[in-house]
């Protein structure tokens, strides 16, 4: 027996200690990969980023050059201002960078005859503008071909450097999900060794102590069992169905525990199921006397909680109900401080925003102190046990009823709950059938005030139109009066005016027959003074 236990204690230290040494050896080379995968990807950003400040320096110095052709003036060279050098720098960094990739180094050097030759182009037609001369559009043109394969060429240079890096990705990605699940099935092996071993040498201590106290309790044990059995035998026939006998006896003692312990089993079975559906048909018979009648959602909602709560002795509960906008909201509560509620849940927030996704309950069990939070409906608090369970009509979810308690929910309280669900959905409809038909009917009556009142602003403008009407006719009639009279005038001025030009003419003869005498009389005066 000795020998065997140590023989136990040294192959599960043993196994133990060589899947230590293992484990610790195959998370050292997997983090040596991860540390090399990590700076091979940080070394294709460095390029990309480089060869993005290539043709960002090239922009800046045709924008510099733009300007002066524009302007004139100097002060627009400033971005053209030492972006050879910077581009040149940016070259030999990225050189430096892809000397392990041949066909980069090939594009570094098409690129840096591209960048020299496109500065070229723009040093010579600074310098063109400079003393005086005009810059033609083949020079730009020639330029913007320069451009062109500049962006060409670096597009070529970060599509292969995207590729590399892609493949490094891959690799880092592929080593970072070896190493987790290496280490978890290297320690899941070392626990399942040590507690396999722990068992061997508790079991064999415990067969040890056992056979040599079996000896000393086996008469003992005889006419102890046939005591209990008189006991249990009595207890059952007064009613106690939950009473066992220890059947572990191979004799006919053993047989006869067996057959009593059936028969308690049966029995309290039977009852136990009785019981089990007469609390149940309450229960939902309770539930359906607090949806009856015209309440409020709000009401309805909590009314129903406080069945829940006292039926399933829970400490927390909240009940949510899919708003238009497809999320859960808060529509009762109970021993919820208001800090803690947690008015709206999307899609797969918490447990009820899972059960909303899903469609089906979920329950979590022996919550731990100092366990990480879960997310819901009940706060920072940890109960024991934390159930959600989706509210259906016909099938489709209406809402989630989520509720905690200190102890565990069994069987028949979760089968509670789903018996409930379909008349508590159906309520809630009604309820929010007979909402919509009460914001209808308000916003009838609204509208049919609105009606009237806009048709008696209507009555109110026709009277003031008549009334303008009845102005307007009284205007036009004084016009027409006004008019008839200066018609009148005009022909009275016409017809003294007619006199006028009569007299004027009559006026104008006698001068004429005046005249005519006074040459007469003075011809005649003539003769007379000639005489």
């Amino acid at each position: 027996m000795n020998s065997s236990v140590k023989k136990n204690l040294r192959i599960g230290l043993g196994l133990s200690l060589l899947i230590l040494f293992i484990t610790s050896l195959a998370s050292f080379i997997s983090i040596q990969n991860l540390i090399k995968s990590a700076d091979l990807v940080s070394h294709s950003n460095r390029v990309m980023s480089s060869l993005d400040a290539v043709i960002s320096t090239l922009k800046d110095a045709e924008t510099g050059q733009r300007g002066y052709l524009l302007t004139g003036n100097k002060e627009f060279l400033e971005p053209y201002n030492g972006a050879e050098d910077h581009a040149k720098d940016l070259l030999n960094i990225i050189e430096s960078e892809t000397k392990d990739n041949s066909f980069q180094q090939q594009n570094v050097k098409v690129l840096q005859n591209i960048v020299n030759s496109r500065l070229s182009i723009i040093e010579k037609t600074i310098k063109e503008k400079s003393i005086g001369g005009s810059v033609g559009v083949a020079e730009l043109l020639n330029g913007k071909v320069y451009m062109d394969d500049a962006r060409n060429t670096i597009k070529k240079m970060q599509a292969e450097e995207q590729r590399i890096l892609t493949l490094r990705t891959q690799e880092l990605n592929k080593i970072s999900s070896y190493t987790p699940a290496l280490i978890l099935i290297a320690a899941a092996l070392a626990i399942l060794i040590t507690f396999f071993f722990y068992r061997k040498v508790s079991s064999d201590f415990t067969l040890r102590i056992k056979l040599q106290k079996e000896l000393q309790d086996k008469n003992q044990q005889i006419d102890n069992r046939i005591e209990v059995i008189r006991n249990v035998a009595g207890k059952i026939s007064d009613g106690d169905y939950q009473v066992r006998l220890n059947e572990k006896g191979k004799d006919g003692l053993g047989s006869l525990a067996g057959s009593l312990n059936a028969m308690a089993e049966s029995l309290q079975y039977s009852f136990s199921l009785l019981a089990d559906k007469e609390w149940l048909q309450s229960g939902i018979v309770s539930v359906n006397d607090k949806v009856v009648g015209e309440k409020s959602i709000e009401v309805l909602a909590q009314d129903i909680l406080e069945e829940i709560v006292l039926r399933t002795k829970s400490v927390v509960a909240a009940f949510y109900l899919i708003g238009d906008d497809k999320n859960l909201h808060l529509e009762g509560s109970f021993a919820l401080l208001e800090g803690e509620k947690k008015r709206i849940l999307k899609v797969g927030e918490g447990i009820s925003g899972q059960v909303l996704r899903s469609g089906k309950s979920i329950m979590i069990s022996d919550i731990p102190d100092g366990a990480m939070t879960i997310s819901y409906a009940s706060g920072n608090t940890k109960p024991k046990t934390v159930t959600a369970v989706p509210v259906l009509r016909n099938g489709l979810l209406v809402g989630v009823i989520e509720i905690g308690t200190l102890a565990i929910y069994t069987p028949l309280h979760l089968e509670f709950l789903n018996s409930v669900s379909e008349n508590i959905a159906i309520a809630i409809h009604v309820a929010q059938n007979r909402k919509r038909m009460q914001e209808l009917l308000e916003e009838t009556q609204a509208q049919a005030e609105e009606l009237q009142a806009q048709h008696t602003e209507l009555e109110s403008m026709n009277a003031e139109l008549e009334a303008q009407s009845q102005k307007i006719q009284t205007s036009e009639e004084e016009l027409r009066v006004q008019q008839e009279e200066l018609l009148q005038s005009n022909q009275e001025l016409e017809e003294r005016t007619s006199l006028l030009e009569e007299k004027n003419q009559l006026i104008q003869e006698r001068n004429l027959d005046i005249q005519q005498k006074a040459e007469q009389l003075e011809l005649s005066t003539k003769y007379k003074s000639e005489f």
